[in-house]
């Protein structure tokens, strides 16, 4: 999950740098934040107050997210593929859906001692397709 996390805010540390030159001042600013809560749950130790607030925060990013890209696409032209503000509503409505993940490593902590969240996700690691462990292969 920490490889997935780190993917996540590396490609909104990416859309952030993409935004610096968009017209509108400060539209890389979100990305920035969001790249922000994706590295910090990196971090291995986290206090289950400080895990709260960063997981209400999350949300309130990826809502945030979701609000701008249905704001935007109602004004958005026919060719909107071709326009710098179609791409910026396609980056918005990726960034709200790249923040589930994110939101799910807090609500993690927040449930369970870090450790234990660990512990369960080894023991549930496999192989992305693989059978299911009571299924015996006939031969």
């Amino acid at each position: 999950m920490q490889y997935i996390n780190g993917f996540i805010g590396v490609v909104l540390v990416v859309m952030a740098l993409l935004h610096v030159v968009f017209p509108d001042p400060l539209e890389w600013l979100p990305y920035a934040v969001a790249a922000c809560l994706a590295f910090i749950t990196l971090s291995q130790k986290m206090p289950r107050g400080i895990a709260r607030i960063l997981a209400i925060s999350t949300a309130g990013t990826m809502f945030f997210f979701f609000a701008i890209f249905f704001l935007a696409v109602p004004r958005l032209d026919a060719d909107w593929y071709t326009t710098q503000y179609g791409w910026a509503a396609v980056c918005r409505i990726l960034a709200a859906f790249v923040m589930l993940p994110i939101l799910s490593d807090y609500s993690c902590r927040l449930k369970k001692d870090w450790e234990e969240c660990l512990e369960a996700r080894e023991a549930r690691r496999t192989a992305f397709f693989s059978v299911p462990s009571h299924i015996r292969p006939s031969r």
